[in-house]
């Protein structure tokens, strides 16, 4: 018995990178073997003269474009999935690279802590030195200082 084929693979792709006519194809697949699978679910397992009518219906020009249109939408959230994901991609190195060379740049600016704590601790420690020999100073060495007020005078204009 000659098998009846379906000849939409030529019509769906035109040539071998076509990817829409690929994607469009697997849908036209997709959609036979639900058929298939519905008539099967309902008790009947169709023979190739049954499939006729799906045949000629998914042949059709219009269910031809609807499968071009379907599977140009499906490439075109598969791409624009991975733009998205590139783009996040980029954005993260972007903010690595930036926090890397921030502190490259405020590394050689900032003192470490330990560093002002040390300065810190010498300076308190020098201040109390002066201070101890600014007391010892002044009282064992019969210095003292004195501190004259004035009180402003009253000067009369005369002319």
């Amino acid at each position: 018995m000659l098998r009846n084929y379906n000849f939409i693979y030529s019509k769906l792709v035109e040539k071998d990178s076509d990817l829409i006519g690929h994607v469009a194809y697997s849908l036209y697949k997709k959609s036979k073997i639900e058929y298939i699978e519905k008539q099967i679910s309902l008790g009947k397992t169709p023979t190739d003269s049954e499939l006729i009518p799906f045949n000629e219906i998914s042949s059709s020009e219009s269910s031809i474009e609807r499968y071009n249109l379907k599977a140009t939408f499906i490439i075109q959230g598969f791409i624009e999935n991975m733009l998205d994901e590139e783009l996040e991609s980029y954005k993260e190195q972007v903010v690595n690279n930036q926090v890397d060379i921030l502190h490259k740049v405020i590394k050689p600016l900032v003192t470490p802590i330990w560093k002002n704590v040390l300065m810190g601790v010498v300076g308190s420690f020098v201040f109390a030195l002066i201070t101890v020999t600014f007391y010892f100073i002044i009282s064992y060495g019969n210095y003292s200082i004195k501190i004259k007020i004035e009180q402003p005078t009253e000067t009369t204009g005369k002319s």
